[in-house]
């Protein structure tokens, strides 16, 4: 049975090894280490905050009111694929695949649906604009820098769009949204001391309602998927993790974000992080237009690297991504699957040395779908087509023996 992200990510690197050596020259000691000193910042800067929020999320009616994604959402997403949508400027090379994919799909009722749409926080108007409406929406800030981008000028529309939101998140853009009639389910961060502030308060079990976030919304959408929804498919859309490398700094602002909507990083009007600024870089993929290889449901392409910019707290998201995907695999087949939709973004972008002299080496460098059967890199469209294929061939008979396991990992959550 596969292990849950949360019990691989209190191991220390030698455990890790022991148990999964398939880490080894995938991971480094060095890179797993610095995540584990990421995540004790981020705990030790927003803890209080965090708590305070729970206590007041509880207390104020918003829990009782709305209640948690253990509730009326398990099982939501069983033989569904979850598209979770981020904001990453390679957005737009999918939007009008995503868009007809919606067009398509949505009308039908629940039970024949293929797909449930999960978009960012900062996605979520930009695809309301281009008259995309997500089942939900994700978000994990604590504070009110997301303020507008939930609740400012939503139209009518979007009335059912329901909120998955941490527990710790601003108790004042929750109240905004749920005052505008929309529905809300919690989670709580996988973060010490978070349960006890939950339970002292609400008199309740935190552990049905913990997730791993992961950094970024993203990841918290996949973990959703998994605990809540009880999908066994993932499609990652728009999480570059990385921008494009500009002259400028104002231009690697503009870039930084599909909709080119800095403001929420800005000084003065947002975080103030200006994560723009950052001149770490790695390695994003682009897939090129001719395939060179198809057999049964598999399809691979004419694979290149092109360097980016990134953050090291972006970078810690992928590289958290990547170790928790790869260490859920199991020798048996656990039916998931993690489809890399975002061309352009450094997740799953792997190199054996990361030494500068190995960074510099193009033939350093490769994608994860060679050391995870879990990861695959695909077009959003050939990742749809591959999911529906296997609805399909579970429908009308299967072909072959290897064929039906690819066929049953992807529609039958385990």
């Amino acid at each position: 049975m596969a292990e849950k992200p949360e019990e691989i990510s209190k191991k220390d690197y030698d455990e890790m090894l022991k148990e999964h050596p398939e880490f080894e020259h995938v991971i480094s000691r060095k890179n797993w280490e610095f995540i584990g000193h990421s995540d004790n910042g981020t705990v030790n800067y927003l803890w209080k905050l965090w708590a305070k929020n729970i206590r007041k999320n509880v207390s104020g009616k918003l829990w009782r009111r709305h209640g948690g994604l253990a509730g009326d959402c398990i099982g939501l997403g069983l033989n569904k694929a979850i598209i979770g949508v981020g904001a990453g400027p390679s957005f737009n090379k999918n939007k009008d695949v995503l868009k007809k994919l919606i067009e398509w799909d949505g009308v039908k009722s629940w039970n024949d649906r293929n797909f449930i749409v999960v978009a960012s926080n900062h996605q979520f108007k930009p695809m309301l604009s281009m008259g995309i409406i997500p089942d939900f929406v994700v978000v994990a800030d604590g504070s009110d820098v997301v303020m507008e981008q939930l609740t400012k000028d939503i139209p009518e529309e979007a009335r059912n769009v329901t909120l998955l939101a941490g527990l710790q998140c601003s108790p004042r853009t929750l109240k905004k949204w749920s005052k505008q009639g929309r529905d809300i389910r919690f989670y709580i961060p996988h973060t010490k001391g978070l349960d006890k502030a939950f339970e002292e308060e609400s008199k309740q079990k935190a552990d049905p309602h913990i997730i791993l976030q992961g950094g970024n919304v993203i990841n918290s959408a996949w973990n959703i998927g998994l605990k809540f929804f009880k999908s066994s498919v993932f499609f990652a859309v728009g999480n570059d993790l990385s921008f494009p490398l500009r002259d400028s700094l104002e231009e690697r602002r503009e870039s930084y974000y599909s909709d080119g909507d800095y403001s929420s990083n800005a000084v003065g009007t947002g975080t103030g992080r200006d994560e723009a600024k950052c001149e770490k870089m790695w390695m994003s993929f682009h897939l090129g237009e001719r395939l060179i290889y198809t057999s049964g449901l598999k399809t691979q392409y004419d694979v290149g690297i092109d360097p980016v910019g990134t953050t090291y707290t972006l970078w810690v998201c992928k590289t958290w991504l990547e170790a928790n995907v790869i260490g859920m695999q199991s020798k048996s087949d656990v039916a998931y699957h993690y489809y890399n939709c975002t061309e352009g973004g450094i997740a799953g972008v792997m190199c054996k040395d990361d030494s500068n002299e190995g960074l510099a080496k193009e033939d350093n460098w490769f994608l994860m779908d060679e050391v995870c059967k879990r990861w695959h890199t695909r077009t959003l469209q050939d990742a749809a087509s591959e999911f529906l294929k296997a609805k399909d061939m579970m429908k009308w008979g299967l072909q072959n023996k290897s064929d039906a396991q690819f066929a049953t990992s992807l529609v039958h959550a385990n």
